[in-house]
Formats: C-alpha cells, sequence, structure tokens
C-alpha cells in the first residue's frame, strides 16, 4: 500500500509540467489566419526541431489518464477534462467538419476528429513569442485515408471553409495540402499520403518565410519525411531526443531543457530533456542527460543542501557548465575596474535554484560552490555593481561564521514590483546570491548553524536534485495570485479566485514534502535516467 501510495506522490512535477503539453497538444491554439502569417514567420520556428515532443496511443485519453493520479484529480479536478473536451477551438473545428460534411453528403464529420484524437499519434510542439506551446504538428497513421483524401479534394474546389493550399512531393507522388478555416482568424492545414495524416496549427509553419521570402526547405523537407513510406521507421523528431520508434504503451511527453529554462540551457548542457512516461496506470519522470559532460562528479549536490535554509516551496539543482559562463562575464567586465572572467575558472559543481514560500516567485535564491582559492573575493563585489544595475551605491559588510569571514554586497534597485535589496555573498566555498536580500541572509544564518537546513529533509544529499514542499509551493502561489489582483480594482477576478484556486491549492497544502533522486548519472554518452520521487522528512 505504501509504494502504491510513493508512486501516485512521485508525480507531483511530471503532472504539473505535463498539464501545459496535454493543453498545447489537445488545443488548437491561437493561429493568425490564411492571409496573417507574419507573426508566425517572424518566430523563424525550425519544424525539424520541436520544443517537446507527446507521443501517445489516444491523445483524447491523455487527460482522464493526468487524473488518475490523487494529486491531479484532487488539484486539477474534472473541470480539466470538461474544458479541453468543450474547449472553443475544438468545438469550433469539430462543427467546421460537421458543416462541411453535412452540406457535401459526406459521412466523415466527425471521423476526422476522431482519426486524430483517439489513434496513436504523436505531437510536436514548438513556443510562440510569449514562451508557450502554441505551434504544433499532428502525425498519425491510419489505413482509412484513401476515400477521405478523394472526397477532401472535391471538397476544396467548391467549400468556403477548405482550399487547396499547395501541395508536396513525396515518394515522387504530388500530395495537396490542404487550409481549412474553422473560426474566425482560425487556420490549420493537413496533408496525407498512404497511411500518413499531418495537421499543422498554422499555415506559417509552412508557407512563407519571413517578409514573404521563401523560406530554406527545411518545412517542407520535415512534413515530406512525416508523410513519407518511412516516417515510422524513420521520424524525423526521435533522433533529437534520443527515442527509438517503438510505439509507447501509454503516453510519453518529452519536453526540451532549454524550453523549460527559457532559454538558459546552454549554461548547464548536461541536461537536455525531462520526460514524462505514462504506462500500467502509473506516471514515471525521466532525465536526458550528456554524461561526456558531467566530468569530474559534476552532478553531485551535496555540498549545496546544507547551506540552503529549511523548507523551499520548491529547489531544484542543475549541472552547470561555468565555462560557458565566460563571455558573459568578459562582456560584464568591460565595466569593471578588473577583470571578472576568472570566476569562471573558480566555480565549481551544480548550482542550486530555490523559492521560499517567505518571499517572492520572482526571486529566488541561487547557490553555488567555489574552489578554495584566495584572492578572489573582491572580483565578486566587482561583478555584483556590474550587474545590477541601479542609482544607489552598492553596500559592502563583512562579518563571521562557522567557516571564517565572509563578504555581502547589497544594492536597492526598483523594479516594476517595487523596490528590492538585491544581494550577494561569498563565505568559505560558498556563493549566494538573491534579488531579495533576506533570502541571502538566511543562506549565511544557516551556516552559521543558527538556522535549519534544507539537508535536514535529506538522507542524501549527492544524488537529490530537487525538493518540492507542496504546502510552502501553494502559500507562495496564492499570494502571488491575490498580489496582482487587488480587492478594489479586481473585484470580479477575485471573487473567481477564491472560488477556484483556493480550493485547489488548499488541496495541495494536504501533501507531504518531495524529493527527486538521481540515483546514478551517466558515466558516459547521452542517455534517459529515471527520477525518482520519495517523500522527504516534513
Amino acid at each position: 500500500m505504501l509504494a502504491k501510495k510513493s508512486i501516485n506522490k512521485k508525480v507531483l512535477f511530471g503532472v504539473l509540467a505535463g498539464v501545459a503539453v496535454v493543453a498545447a497538444a489537445l488545443v488548437a491554439y491561437r493561429a493568425f489566419g490564411w492571409g496573417a502569417m507574419g507573426p508566425v514567420n517572424s518566430l523563424k520556428l525550425d519544424l525539424s526541431r520541436p520544443d517537446a515532443l507527446v507521443r501517445t496511443k489516444s491523445l483524447s485519453t491523455l487527460p482522464r489518464d493526468l487524473l488518475t493520479v490523487p494529486l491531479a484529480r484532487d488539484v486539477l479536478r474534472e473541470e480539466f477534462l470538461f474544458y479541453y473536451e468543450q474547449g472553443e477551438d475544438r468545438l469550433g473545428l469539430k462543427g467546421s467538419l460537421r458543416r462541411i460534411a453535412y452540406e457535401h453528403q459526406l459521412n466523415w464529420g466527425d471521423q476526422l476528429l476522431r482519426m486524430v484524437l483517439d489513434q496513436p499519434a504523436e505531437v510536436a510542439l514548438w513556443r510562440d513569442a510569449d514562451g508557450s506551446l502554441k505551434h504544433f504538428a499532428i502525425a498519425v497513421s491510419r489505413s482509412q485515408l484513401t476515400r477521405i483524401l478523394e472526397e477532401a479534394g472535391k471538397v476544396a474546389l467548391k467549400d468556403t471553409q477548405m482550399s487547396v493550399a499547395g501541395s508536396l512531393r513525396v515518394d515522387g507522388d504530388s500530395v495537396p495540402v490542404y487550409a481549412l478555416n474553422y473560426a474566425w482568424q482560425r487556420t490549420l492545414l493537413f496533408a496525407a499520403h498512404g497511411q500518413r495524416l499531418v495537421i499543422l496549427s498554422h499555415p506559417g509553419m509552412l508557407y512563407g518565410g519571413a517578409e514573404g521570402k521563401k523560406g530554406d526547405g527545411t518545412a517542407e523537407k520535415t512534413v515530406i519525411s512525416l508523410l513519407g513510406k518511412e516516417a515510422d521507421k524513420q521520424n524525423v523528431f526521435h533522433p533529437q531526443f534520443h527515442l527509438d520508434n517503438a510505439a509507447p504503451d501509454g503516453h510519453s511527453i518529452a519536453v526540451k531543457a532549454d524550453f523549460l529554462s527559457f532559454g538558459y540551457q546552454p549554461f548547464f548542457g548536461a541536461l537536455q530533456a525531462l520526460r514524462f512516461d505514462f504506462q500500467q496506470g502509473a506516471w514515471q519522470s525521466k532525465v536526458l542527460l550528456d554524461g561526456d559532460k558531467l566530468k569530474n562528479n559534476a552532478y553531485d549536490s551535496s555540498a549545496l543542501w546544507p547551506v540552503l535554509p529549511h523548507s523551499p516551496s520548491a529547489c531544484f539543482s542543475v549541472p552547470v557548465d561555468w565555462s560557458a559562463l565566460a563571455p558573459v562575464l568578459k562582456r560584464l567586465g568591460s565595466k569593471t575596474s578588473e577583470p571578472v572572467a576568472p570566476l569562471a575558472e573558480h566555480l565549481q559543481g551544480p548550482a542550486a535554484a530555490c523559492w521560499y514560500g517567505n518571499s517572492r516567485l520572482h526571486t529566488p535564491v541561487f547557490v553555488a560552490t567555489r574552489k578554495p582559492q584566495a584572492g578572489d573575493d573582491a572580483l565578486y563585489g566587482s561583478l555584483f555593481e556590474a550587474a545590477i544595475g541601479g542609482k544607489d551605491a552598492v553596500r559592502k559588510s563583512t562579518g563571521k561564521d562557522g567557516g571564517g569571514e565572509f563578504l555581502r554586497w547589497e544594492r536597492t534597485i526598483t523594479t516594476a514590483l517595487g523596490k528590492t535589496n538585491a544581494a550577494l555573498a561569498v563565505a568559505g566555498n560558498t556563493v549566494v546570491f538573491s534579488a531579495d536580500g533576506k533570502l541571502v541572509d538566511q543562506v549565511l544564518a544557516v551556516r552559521r548553524k543558527q538556522a535549519p537546513a534544507a539537508s535536514d529533509l535529506l538522507p542524501d544529499g549527492a544524488r537529490t536534485v530537487g525538493l518540492i514542499a507542496p504546502a510552502s509551493l501553494a502559500k507562495l502561489i496564492q499570494f502571488e495570485a491575490f498580489d496582482t489582483l487587488p480587492a478594489n480594482n479586481e473585484p470580479v477576478l477575485r471573487a473567481a479566485a477564491n472560488e477556484h484556486l483556493v480550493p485547489r491549492l488548499d488541496a495541495l497544502k494536504k501533501y507531504p514534502p518531495l524529493r527527486m533522486v538521481l540515483k546514478q548519472p551517466p558515466a558516459g554518452g547521452t542517455s534517459w535516467q529515471t527520477l525518482e520521487w520519495q517523500e522527504a522528512a516534513r
């Protein structure tokens, strides 16, 4: 019974990250219309390299399977399922297909939609300018396409919502590409060849380069590969995610670290992707690691947890490639009296980013470890002054802790969210920074043994790479949500948050702290490694 309970709880992070992917996979996101492709083209999407990939036996069952997890059921509830089944875009697409089928005396109004949602499929997703996964390509294999395509060709000649957008050469055959306007400023493309069907969420993903110029052909080659007779054996998306071509017995969601890290992934290139698999009624988390970049035990987090304050809302360590910081430090050094680039050689091991319920969502604390080198303390002060702009002077202070003397730099800065005191400190082999100086002080207090450490929750700090405390996380989310919804200015939205958000956060608060454990990093090469979710001490 305990094992089953542990399996259900360990999917917290997988559920939260997977929800965004599910949403993008099941709903036709914002498109700008057949005649307004600029917003997509300006992104310069590489259709051969998606940010996320969903492989599933049935897209329509994916939200339901998420709700088999007690945590997801308590937090998301069944409204989550109903929302995506009754979403505006899906209903618009369904209505358009029914109208076309009725007017042209066809019987595949709902069949085409079921073909996509109720069959094994792959969904590749790309981020939009706002960072969300809005653009997608769906590829399915189905044997009943011939008749549907013949009828679609006839409909496209005389229907107001369907037209022929172009053609592709696939395995020597000319394959028409159809455009379907299914709602106001909503247009998708679809093409089929043999038993393969490919759907694109926006015409600009395939046609029209920037400023009306023709693209480099990558998009066309990608779609042709997805439609070809060898598509199942040579999937264009699988190698970059290090996936085999075997169909999953359930669901598999892979998300690149570059997307999850908001573009900072080059600084920790060893961590390449996260994956969430659903098989035999349970979810499992995995991480894609490049063992060749994890040299000298570069993912040993044992030095971080003993200096981090107790009970973080969420805390993760990542294997940083400190040499990748050299160009950034070199640019910052041009603003200082002495070069700070050598700091890239003084730091070692992973770094941690942690959020606490007594601070803000935009002010995490960052902790790293430096090598035992003398004479580099002043460089951190120069780095802080160059990196943290502001009109106020930098205030420097010193003190004593159990390991000797520490140095602390602080500057008051003004942001759109108000004033904050950013701080950087070095103490022994610990380097700590936060836009909330109080968190820096808490780390220093932990080093002085005046406050409990996060390691008190952990039996094995070396391989623990993440901590989540649902109660503290819920507290932080609730504070941030209501801080942006003043009762006097946003009474309607605040009332909605009280009715819908608070009960879900209350459900989240009932779950115990969880830790994410990487049992054994790869010795070399790139491979998927299992992440174990275990209940942490309170």
